[in-house]
């Protein structure tokens, strides 16, 4: 038996042959026992490695089970009475692993003993151990199993280290053996991925001197010694100096034992870094020794020898400048973390905006690794683990500002040494484990002066100014009050700062929960403010009553009750007194500290700190409350005019908002509907919450019923769970029931999307009674449409069918015309599943048309994808294929990813018809990357089933059957029966043509029986044929007659070249009996005669079925010929061929056979080596 770690974990018996385990959590827990092989591993350690820190309370039992699958597994490989390899051994389990059995133990044996014979100057040996176990290396430990991250990272950073020490050691062999010119290419690949190993540069160096290049091999020491001084502020070491030192001599150099190890970190493995840092401030002044200090522990820990994860921790009251010198710090950080620069808000002070739970900050940086949507897990350890397996070798500077508390934090840290991370909170976190604390305290008196000279713009002004060191006083020396202080000197130039002492010392004192050292520091805040205009101080207020996270000009104009142009200049104004941001051009945001002033100033009426009105007239209780409800119907509304470019029915807007209001953007088309939507999330969640909470059970509604359609194809599917989750709740709160029915109907849709097949039905169902309840005819028509989808997706197609035919009279009856053709679409696709495709055109033709004359681009996509599928089946490939080109275009244009994963699925099925193999691999890969990263398991069983079928017919059978079985899998966990039955016959086949006809019997049978159930005629045949051939293999010659006989009532319902497939493969079986040369023992030899043959007609009887056989295949040649549908024409032409020399008339079969091989020769199928053998055959007759 042998173990394979180094790399994907692998399994094989003596022979080396794979053990099969394919089961996730079995495959898990043999890993773990095999990091520590012949130790006992405890059950707790196995059950939180197998299901996280939060594991089932059947957790024990389920492990008690996988437990037994992997004993099975190994059993196999052992001698029969051998006791099992895995035990129980307290306080859990132990795996029995022998000598030379772990490639892990083996591995590292060889490198122990590379390393004494290094030591010995052996370099022969040195090398050749070294380079038997750098072949042992088959990529990262444990690569397919990302989750063991957190419990395997130890042992996988040290296996890790060692094979860099493997290659250290082998290339210093080669050089201490004079082989030094080939290694070159090998040295320059290790000092790029290991920019900071100077080993491995000390030796390129060498090699390149040796073979002449003196001048490369300075440049290498040059572009080292530059990245070590910039990136860790370090000088090469004295091994480094001395080669150095021979190259410039121009002496040979010298040979000498085995290296040291270098400093530096781990690999930039990354292929594109990412760069995320906020602008870093250009004024930044004062606090040196803190960054100082800062900057010495960062370079520390990531130079550590021993590999930490340094981690530093920046606390501090508000406003005192922990976000900018932690901004400052990784800034001048950044160029030693080449993988990537990450600054995450967790807003634990945003007022409106609750803090950033740890899963939510998870999902944002997977997302920001390029992780899709559908490939992050839903729970916090499982992304927990996601995320550090996907950091693992990474070197990333990672910025985590206004933290909560550690329980925030500690998910988010790396698991393994060489990247940095960054907190800042206004608490201590001592509960973080392994932080560096660096408390900030209010600024230096000195260090206060600058940064509020360098901010004022007078460079006349000194620090020992007695004015300057009073007005910083007055400030609290806090960074944040000295700032904006200084906006109001730098602004007004005939200021003095006596004049700023004058206001400042009448206002001091003010806001006492602002306060630093018992100074306060409202007063800063209470100047800016009293410095704006009445209308600039009445959108502060208004500012302050925001409910979201950023705001555009048109949210600002509803929330202060004025026109859009007004808004936009406020802004500008504001922004120019520094009391707000533009992070992103048109969007703004404010400092925490600062809204919260805003807030209390709406709350006071308007007044500041030392009692001053605004001018303008003071909110009260009233006004705030209405200038919300403006903001509330902007976004309701807003949301609503998108939706009507995206949604597939054409809405009627939920809630009663009356006029629309004049602050919402005229979408001219989906683009402009989907970048508002996406700029907008955010805020429209929070509204969404807002809402809920604070009695406005109308928006908290209908916004989810706006935001839907968005969020389903954004694929942000848990977000838009939580909001109709909200929404379901406020409606049963306040017994709204169309609100429940819409909350339903579209969690329905994201159960449906989920595969939670059962689930989506009860709430369709539900959702329909209560729009029959209510009388909300669109609700109804909606519903009963995607009740049809997910029955269809039960296998339950005539039940789809009929509730789809009630959407579409209910669309018609409303006049609601997108919708009708939505309906059409969804009852053609039926029609189509049901292989009726005469009434499939019948619906999708108009539809196309109707979407084509509203202009909606979506359903045209959609439809135009449908018809061609229709077109496909029918044999019409070069149409087929025109369509879903298009229907691709149309999706790209939209952005729309789950479109153009359907119609690159469609595209490389027609593709396997027309014989391109490698174009529709290709195709159903990328179709299958797309459903994968979206979660969409459906479509992803369907791509691995046609990607099966495709390495099959070209010969890859071991490819073909782990694609087959995957999606198998998936069909069956998802209850996606028509893909299990699909699967299953693809699976027959496979079996057959790998000689284990056995299994395809089994297989076949299950797949008839299911066809047959469902009245799916296409699959009912190809599932009849299958058994046939199956049977027959077996030597069941009356099994395969009465499968035979079963087909062909079946393979007549058909038309094109479904039915020559079908008539093909009965023809196959009927000339394989013909060979036999006898009648089968319970049936007619003859394919389609009536029953009663004798067994004294064995010849006659044999000779009759190859003339059936014969007539089979030329009616599928008859109806594939004028299609360009190779394959079945190499089938056929073959049949036919094969048939005629039984016949006696070698001639001609040896003519058919001969044009079969031309044609089946550039398909690259296994069949023309099939062909030549009935060619020898018939040339053997003929001879």
């Amino acid at each position: 038996m042998h173990f394979s770690l180094l790399g994907p974990l692998t399994v094989q018996d003596s022979a080396g042959l794979a053990l099969p385990l394919s089961s996730p959590k079995a495959r898990l827990l043999l890993a773990m026992l095999l990091l520590q092989p012949n130790e006992a591993v405890s059950r707790d350690r196995l059950v939180a490695a197998l299901w996280g820190e939060d594991p089932p309370a059947t957790a024990s039992t389920a492990l008690n089970n996988q437990v037994v699958q992997v004993r099975r597994v190994l059993a196999a490989a052992c001698a029969p009475g051998e006791p099992s390899r895995l035990r129980t051994a307290a306080p859990g389990y132990l795996l029995e692993v022998r000598e030379g059995e772990l490639d892990a133990e083996v591995f590292t044996r060889r490198l122990d003993t590379a390393g004494a014979a290094a030591a010995d100057g052996d370099w022969a040996r040195a090398g050749a151990e070294a380079a038997a176990a750098l072949a042992l290396w088959r990529g990262t430990p444990l690569v397919d199993l990302p989750t063991l991250a957190d419990a395997s990272t130890a042992r996988i950073h040290e296996l890790t280290l060692s094979h860099q020490q493997a290659l250290e050691w082998h290339f210093e062999a080669e050089l201490q053996l004079g082989r030094h010119q080939g290694l070159i290419p090998e040295l320059t690949r290790a000092a790029a991925e290991h920019p900071l190993r100077e080993a491995f540069h000390r030796q390129l160096m060498l090699a390149l001197h040796r073979s002449a290049r003196t001048a490369e091999a300075l440049d290498v020491h040059r572009r080292l010694r530059e990245a070590l001084v910039e990136e860790l502020g370090l000088e090469p070491g004295r091994a480094v100096q001395a080669a150095h030192q021979e190259v410039l001599g121009g002496a040979a150099p010298q040979r000498g034992g085995p290296l040291g190890r270098a400093a530096g970190g781990a690999p930039a493995t990354s292929a594109t870094a990412i760069s995320g840092l906020p602008r870093d401030v250009a004024s930044f002044t004062g606090r040196s020794a803190e960054l100082h200090h800062l900057l010495e522990a960062c370079q520390a820990s990531i130079t550590h020898e021993a590999g930490v994860i340094g981690i530093h921790a920046v606390d501090g009251m508000p406003g005192v400048g922990k976000s900018a010198l932690a901004v400052h710090a990784a800034h001048r950080l950044a160029a030693g973390f080449p993988d990537g620069q990450i600054f995450l808000p967790l807003h634990a002070h945003t007022p409106g905006t609750p803090a950033v739970e740890p899963a939510d900050a998870l999902l944002g940086l997977l997302l920001s690794m390029g992780i899709g949507p559908g490939q992050i897990p839903a729970g916090l350890d499982a992304r927990a683990s996601l995320w550090r397996s996907r950091l693992a070798g990474k070197r990333i500077l990672l910025v985590l500002d206004d933290a909560r508390s550690s329980r925030q934090v500690a998910p988010l840290l790396p698991g393994t040494p060489g990247s940095l991370v960054l907190v800042t909170s206004r608490r201590r976190l001592p509960a973080l484990p392994d932080a560096v604390p660096v408390t900030l305290d209010v600024l230096p008196a000195d260090e206060a002066a600058a940064l509020f000279i360098a901010k004022a713009g007078r460079p006349e002004l000194t620090a020992q100014d007695a004015a300057v060191r009073e007005l910083v006083r007055l400030c609290g020396y806090l960074p944040l009050a000295l700032a904006l202080t200084a906006a109001r000197l730098r602004h007004h130039q005939s200021w003095t700062v006596a004049d700023l002492l004058a206001d400042l010392g009448a206002t001091s004192g003010r806001l006492s929960v602002l306060r630093a050292e018992g100074l306060s520091v409202a007063a800063a805040f209470d100047l800016s403010y009293r410095d704006l205009a009445p209308d600039q101080r009445g959108l502060l207020r208004s500012l302050g009553l925001h409910v979201g996270d950023d705001i555009d000009a048109r949210a600002a104009a509803a929330l202060a009750g004025t026109d859009l142009r007004t808004a936009r200049r406020l802004l500008e104004e504001l922004e120019d007194h520094h009391l707000i941001e533009e992070p992103v051009r048109g969007r703004y945001r404010m400092h925490d500290l600062i809204r919260e002033h805003a807030r209390d100033l709406a709350e006071n009426g308007g007044r500041d700190g030392d009692g001053h009105g605004s001018g303008s007239g003071g909110e009260g209780p009233g006004a705030r409350a209405a200038a919300v409800d403006r903001l509330l119907d902007h976004y309701l509304a807003g949301a609503q005019a998108a939706d009507q470019h995206i949604a597939r029915h054409h809405p009627v807007p939920r809630g009663s908002l009356g006029a629309r209001p004049d602050t919402v953007p005229d979408f001219a088309d989906l683009a402009q509907a989907d970048a508002w939507l996406r700029a907008e999330r955010v805020n429209l969640h929070a509204a969404v919450e807002y809402a809920a909470a604070h009695g406005r059970p109308e928006h908290a509604i209908a916004l989810p019923v706006a935001m839907h359609e968005f969020l389903r194809g954004q694929g942000r599917w848990h977000q838009s769970r939580v909001l109709h989750g909200i929404a379901l709740e406020v409606a049963d709160r306040t017994g709204d029931r169309t609100g429940r029915a819409d909350a339903l109907t579209n969690l329905g849709v994201l159960d449906s999307l989920s595969c939670e097949l059962t689930l989506a039905e009860e709430r369709y169902r539900e959702a329909l009674a209560l729009y029959l309840e209510t009388g909300e005819g669109l609700g109804e028509a909606r519903v009963l449409g995607l009740l049809g989808d997910v029955l269809y997706l039960q296998n339950r197609c005539e039940e789809s069918a009929r509730s789809n035919e009630q959407s579409l009279e209910r669309y018609r009856a409303l006049g609601n015309r997108r919708g009708e053709a939505t309906a059409g679409l969804n009852l053609g696709y039926v029609h189509y599943l049901l292989t009726q495709y005469d009434q499939a055109v019948t619906h999708l033709r108009p539809a196309l048309e109707l979407f084509r004359v509203l202009g909606y681009r979506l359903g045209e996509a959609n439809s135009l994808s449908a018809l061609s599928a229709v077109q496909e089946i029918l044999g019409q490939y070069k149409e087929s294929a025109a369509g879903h080109r298009a229907a691709f275009a149309l999706f790209q244009g939209l952005g729309n990813r789950f479109g153009q994963a359907n119609t690159l699925f469609s595209l490389g099925t027609v593709e396997q018809f027309t014989g391109q193999y490698a174009l529709s691999a290709e195709h159903q890969q990328a179709a299958g990357e797309i459903y994968r990263e979206m979660g969409y398991q459906n479509g992803l069983a369907n791509t691995l089933i046609n990607l099966g079928y495709v390495l099959r017919v070209t010969g890859r059978y071991e490819q073909a059957e782990a694609a087959l079985r995957e999606a198998l899998h998936l069909d069956r966990e998802h209850g996606l029966v028509r893909g299990e039955l699909n699967a299953l016959l693809q699976l027959g086949h496979l079996l057959l043509e790998t000689g284990r006809a056995g299994t395809a019997v089994e297989y076949a049978e299950k797949a008839v029986t299911g066809f047959e159930e469902s009245e799916h005629n296409l699959g009912h045949a190809r599932a009849l044929a299958c058994l046939a051939l199956a049977r027959h293999a077996t030597g069941d010659h009356a099994g395969a007659a009465d499968a035979l006989d079963r087909a062909l009532p079946v393979s007549r319902e058909l038309a094109g070249p479904a039915e020559a497939e079908v008539l093909n493969q009965i023809g196959r079986v009927a000339l394989l009996m013909a060979l036999d040369g006898r009648p089968t023992d319970g049936g007619p030899t003859i394919v389609g005669a009536p029953a009663g043959g004798q067994a004294g007609e064995g010849a006659g009887a044999a000779a009759g079925a190859a003339e059936q056989a014969l007539a089979h295949h030329e009616r599928a040649l008859e109806i594939v010929r004028p299609m360009a549908f190779p394959l079945q024409q190499v089938l056929a032409l073959e049949g036919i061929g094969a048939c005629l020399c039984h016949l006696g008339d070698a001639d001609r079969g040896h003519a058919r056979l001969r044009e079969a091989l031309r044609l089946a020769e550039p398909l690259g199928t296994p069949d023309a080596a099939r062909i030549r053998a009935h060619l020898e055959g018939c040339d053997s007759e003929r001879g």
